[in-house]
């Protein structure tokens, strides 16, 4: 089993970004949000692409948004900078010091997106991530990703061979590829999978856990999958599994999971469910599908539906 002492298995939560009716950041719905995921134990990671509307976001609102995750935080759980998908280097490393400047515990590095179908060489993807490497006084979460191109294993072996301070591999691919990372890994650092899909069949390879964004709703019962598989429940831990994989398989509305998370956000009157234009919320149909699609699930905290 996967789990030790020193790198238990966790839960960590990919936040939305609390916005007001106005389109401002919603401070209020930051701390609520933020204290909800940490008081169920869950980790959170802020200021993502999706779902936190990383791009949408200025300089000056993901440094606020960092600071409050972290006032509320406060060190019950790890919070990880997530930053978006850069062009190059010089996009990410602004994030990267705002992560430093307000404590966070790790920052993400998302691979390149180079735009208009190109494509980086094994060696300059290394070079990019020696480039922010090198300078990170914060530790670093990899982020290799079936949308946004997986890391050659080649790239990711000089990687961690290189930087100890990096700390995580944040793995969304197929299973085999992850059977390969965490062979590389070779347990010189957590590797987390992305999506709650592998959330078990990780703990079976000897990963350390899972990242969603279902724990924006139900950081519960993330927090119960967490505590089953530390404690060796496992068949307890796969009954709480199915419900969150019930969770997951709500959002049938492709191509933008802050629309299907804010529009359930404010079914359950969690404050800060306005998206950011472009993005909208689901329409009446759609909604009214997903209220009774909730109730069908009859998820414990959940029980004001």
């Amino acid at each position: 089993m996967a789990d030790t002492q020193d790198r238990p298995y966790r839960a960590v939560t990919c936040t939305v970004t609390p916005f007001d009716e106005e389109g401002r950041l919603d401070e209020a719905g930051i701390e609520h949000l933020m204290g909800r995921i940490a008081g169920a134990g869950v980790g959170v990671a802020v200021g993502t692409a999706s779902p936190g509307e990383g791009f949408a976001l200025s300089l000056d609102e993901t440094a606020r948004l960092f600071e409050i995750t972290a006032r509320v935080v406060a060190g019950r759980v790890p919070v990880c900078a997530m930053g978006v998908e850069p062009r190059n280097a010089g996009q990410l490393r602004p994030i990267v010091r705002l992560a430093e400047q307000a404590g966070l515990d790790v920052m993400q590095l998302y691979t390149v997106d180079p735009g208009h179908a190109m494509k980086l060489t094994d060696g300059e993807l290394e070079r990019y991530f020696c480039t922010l490497l090198d300078e990170m006084t914060i530790k670093a979460a990899i982020s290799t990703h079936a949308y946004n191109g997986l890391v050659p294993l080649g790239v990711l072996a000089k990687l961690v061979d290189r930087y100890p301070n990096i700390s995580a591999i944040h793995c969304t691919s197929e299973v085999n590829y992850l059977a390969q990372v965490l062979d590389l890994v070779d347990g010189r650092c957590e590797v987390l999978v992305g999506g709650p899909m592998q959330a078990l069949s990780t703990v079976a390879l000897g990963g350390q856990g899972f990242l969603c964004s279902e724990g924006n709703l139900v950081p519960i019962l993330c927090g119960q999958v967490q505590d089953a598989v530390r404690s060796g429940r496992l068949d307890t831990a796969g009954g709480l599994y199915r419900q969150l994989i019930g969770v997951f398989s709500l959002n049938i509305w492709p191509g933008g999971t802050v629309r299907f998370l804010k529009t359930a956000m404010r079914i359950l009157g969690i404050p800060g469910g306005t998206p950011r234009a472009p993005f909208e919320l689901l329409g009446a149909d759609a909604a009214d599908a997903l209220v009774r699609a909730m109730k069908a699930l009859a998820i414990p905290e959940w029980d004001q539906l």
